[in-house]
């Protein structure tokens, strides 16, 4: 069982570094305005020497050479205190948004609308996606491949390497100042070029430099030293060296386009791979405790060179290519030694030996980013429970189940165990908390399912797929009824039960027909399901639904009650055992003057 407890208590933890951060930010802001004044200054003391001193060349050249070259340390300096600025400001987005998340403030996070999908077997129904929904409330990434793939995970409904994800999640909760690092670069990443379109072009490109360059420039450069020589020592014409510069040239020129193409193309990447760097230092230099963790890590450097290592390699490939832009460069590189082949030649050959890696790299950037929003979540969720995988006779046993998108003063939990051929029927009035309950149960296995600690003080756990079939709508595109999209659904959840063992989750079934139809239409699915084995809860209004229980030993009835007193209705949102006997829809319309 994994047991997380943190060493500093997370609201303390984000306003000790929300304040350190913000004494860097005031410091940085001087040191930049100093830097930057400075930097003036020498740019001005080098033009005032080449004045003062213009009847002295020696010394002009001494003064204002001095002052260039502090201007342009300056310079640099102002960049490298500009992008310790910008993580700065990054950090304290990063510590201010957690704070208000621990207040449950987290509209303004992305919703990841995009990604909710009504055929989905959970996703709609659960509120994964969407305004207040659970993704919104778990996501931190910033990158689109990280948020898609921890959009992937929550919709993954997989059942594998539980203990090994809880353990990876556990790990990085323990690492809060290495996960705000992460989120910080991950948050400065400017898209120039998509990833995907990178891979695109990587996998797709076709060589076009002659495998014959990785030698002849070499040669051609002997050649070129030869004639030099000759023409020197042996008093050749100054032609014949002109002429070997030519041809060097025309042969060059012959590939221009191409080669102009194949930098501006590399160079857009580069920037790409510059922006993504510090996510991937930080991965490469970090040993995890845990197997899933570190098998992700070696995916960056298993190949016997860094992922770091190999795109510092294509930095300085497509440095060299920048000299092209040297007009000197332009006419004796590729006139003497053919440079800007020799040089697309390198590029091709690092493009034939690494485009199948990029997009591993990238995948792990988008792995690591989804697994720092988990592990940032059980951080902030320490009173959670990481459950006991595979333990008990139960599928699913919880002490104190609650729903991890209620605030805590508002939150009624419950304790709940199922057996692994049970099947609840949950009766109660309206209101009395019946959908929210089965969403706690669904979401709770969700969250398990990922890893994720959930919102009770015990679970065990037989891991389980899920299915539900809680809020279905019509389809005006389609043209299907309401009534005729509820049906699609129950019979996705027929197939998927003949596939293999599914958790089931119903809520009022069949409510696009009359009542009569509805019960009985009901008892005979339910029938269904019974007879293959399904575990599972189904909420209703239909009492006569819960006659199942007298005729199969395996289906029992619950209810969540309500309490009308002194003209008041009250609920205690207590799952307890029984069939409910509480209506109060005639109640309400009357005290809403209704009726």
């Amino acid at each position: 069982m994994v047991i997380f407890e943190p060493m500093q208590e997370p609201s303390s933890f984000y306003a000790e570094s929300l304040k350190r951060y913000i004494r860097n930010y005031g410091n940085l802001k001087k040191r930049l305005r100093i830097v930057s004044f400075s930097r003036l200054l020498a740019f001005l003391f080098a033009l005032l020497c080449i004045y003062f001193f213009r009847n002295n060349l020696p010394l002009a050249l001494v003064f204002s050479i001095t002052g260039m070259a502090l201007f342009l340390f300056l310079v640099r300096h102002y960049e490298d205190v500009k992008t310790k600025f910008r993580f700065v400001v990054a950090m304290i987005k990063v510590n201010e948004t957690e704070l208000r998340v621990l207040r449950h403030q987290f509209d303004d996070l992305p919703e990841g609308k995009n990604y909710d999908d009504a055929q989905h077997a959970y996703c709609q129904d659960l509120d994964l996606f969407g305004a207040g929904s659970f993704f919104q409330y778990l996501n931190r990434t910033h990158l689109f491949e990280g948020s898609a793939f921890l959009a992937k995970m929550l919709k993954d409904n997989g059942i594998e390497r539980i203990i090994d994800k809880q353990e990876a999640i556990a790990t990085l909760a323990k690492k809060p100042e290495w996960s705000q690092h992460f989120r910080a670069h991950a948050s400065l990443v400017q898209y120039e070029t998509k990833i995907s379109e990178v891979v695109a072009w990587l996998e797709a490109y076709k060589p076009f430099v002659p495998k014959t360059m990785r030698v002849f420039p070499w040669v051609f450069l002997i050649g070129f030293v030869t004639v030099a020589v000759s023409t020197y020592f042996l008093q050749w014409s100054l032609v014949y060296v002109l002429l070997w510069l030519l041809s060097g040239l025309t042969f060059t020129g012959g590939y221009f386009a191409r080669i102009r193409q194949l930098a501006l193309k590399a160079d857009r990447i580069k920037a790409t791979f510059k922006q993504h760097s510090e996510l991937l230092d930080l991965v490469e230099n970090t040993v995890f405790e845990t197997s899933l963790l570190e098998e992700e890590r070696h995916r960056l450097i298993g190949r016997g060179i860094k992922a770091s290592k190999a795109i510092g390699q294509f930095s300085r490939l497509l440095n060299t290519m920048d000299y092209n832009n040297n007009i000197f460069f332009a006419i004796f590189g590729n006139g003497c030694f053919l440079g800007a082949l020799l040089t697309a030649y390198h590029i091709e050959a690092w493009i034939k030996a690494h485009k199948s890696d990029v997009e591993v790299w990238f995948g792990v950037i988008a792995f690591f980013e989804a697994y720092t929003s988990l592990g940032n979540f059980a951080y902030n969720h320490s009173n959670y429970t990481y459950p006991e995988i595979g333990k008990g006779n139960n599928v699913l046993d919880c002490t104190q189940l609650g729903h991890p998108l209620i605030p805590e003063a508002k939150n009624i939990k419950n304790d709940f165990a199922i057996g692994p051929s049970d099947f609840f029927i949950i009766t109660g009035s309206n209101m009395a908390g019946k959908s929210t309950f089965l969403r706690s149960v669904g979401l709770c296995m969700v969250m398990a399912n990922l890893g994720l600690p959930v919102h009770a003080d015990r679970c065990v756990y037989q891991p389980h797929r899920l299915v539900t079939s809680m809020r279905t709508v019509d389809s005006l595109q389609k043209g299907d009824s309401y009534f005729l999209s509820e049906l699609k659904r129950l019979q996705m959840i027929v197939q998927l039960l003949e596939s293999g063992p599914y958790f089931v989750l119903l809520d009022e079934i069949l409510k696009g027909t009359n009542s009569t139809d509805k019960a009985v239409g009901s008892k005979k699915f339910l029938a269904r399901l019974l007879r293959t084995k399904a575990i599972g809860l189904i909420a209703t209004h239909d009492l006569s639904l819960c006659e199942t229980a007298e005729d199969y030993p395996t289906v029992f009835n619950y209810h969540l009650d309500a309490t009308i007193a002194d003209g008041e209705l009250s609920f205690d949102y207590l799952l307890k055992k029984g069939v409910s006997r509480t209506m109060n829809a005639s109640f309400l319309l009357e005290k809403m003057d209704l009726i």
